[in-house]
């Protein structure tokens, strides 16, 4: 499995693309957002985006335009976004001067992957807490509430690898967190 990851901006991304790299079979090209516009055009099972930051939006353009062109070539996008971009949530552990602005910027992500027609899937994880452990997992439908603010890192892990090398929450925006 070809995997193209851009961003990589969370350090559980690279937990989970340093496990998969390491599975036989598959094959991990990890790219900042500039950078993509030099990786050859090979076709990609999964492309997987980890970018959570203002200016993400226009960075996600120049994206979508090198997939239009067919310059990258993906079978599906993952996006790891956050909880709260569908106000289901307050995402008070996101630390950045306009939080508001940066969760208009990914919902606009999540708009510009939904207009490419590839198959996709919307990541929507509460804050991320390795204190959190041995706690069932609770994958919340768009546009239901999320009342529990944290999920397990190995909990997380789990729903991404799930994600990238299946095809179970294809076309959804699923909300992450443990269960309350």
């Amino acid at each position: 499995m070809n995997i193209l990851a851009i961003g990589i901006e969370r350090v559980i991304s690279k937990k989970v693309l340093e496990e998969l790299n390491q599975k036989p079979y598959f094959s991990v090209i990890i790219s900042t957002p500039e950078q993509v516009k030099n990786i050859a055009a090979i076709n990609y099972d999964v492309m997987y985006v980890d970018m959570l930051h203002l200016g993400m939006d226009e960075e996600f353009e120049g994206i979508i335009d090198q997939i239009e062109a067919g310059e990258i070539k993906a079978n599906k996008i993952i996006f790891l976004a956050t909880a709260g971009m569908d106000k289901e949530i307050n995402p008070n552990w996101i630390e950045v001067q306009d939080l508001k602005e940066l969760l208009l910027e990914v919902k606009y992500v999540a708009k510009l992957m939904d207009e490419t027609e590839l198959p996709y899937t919307i990541l929507r994880p509460v804050e991320v807490s390795d204190e959190v452990q041995n706690v069932a997992l609770n994958i919340i439908p768009e546009g239901e509430k999320i009342s529990v603010d944290r999920v397990s890192e190995a909990n997380l892990r789990t729903v991404i690898i799930d994600a990238i090398t299946t095809n179970n929450y294809i076309n959804q925006s699923i909300g992450i967190s443990n269960k309350g």
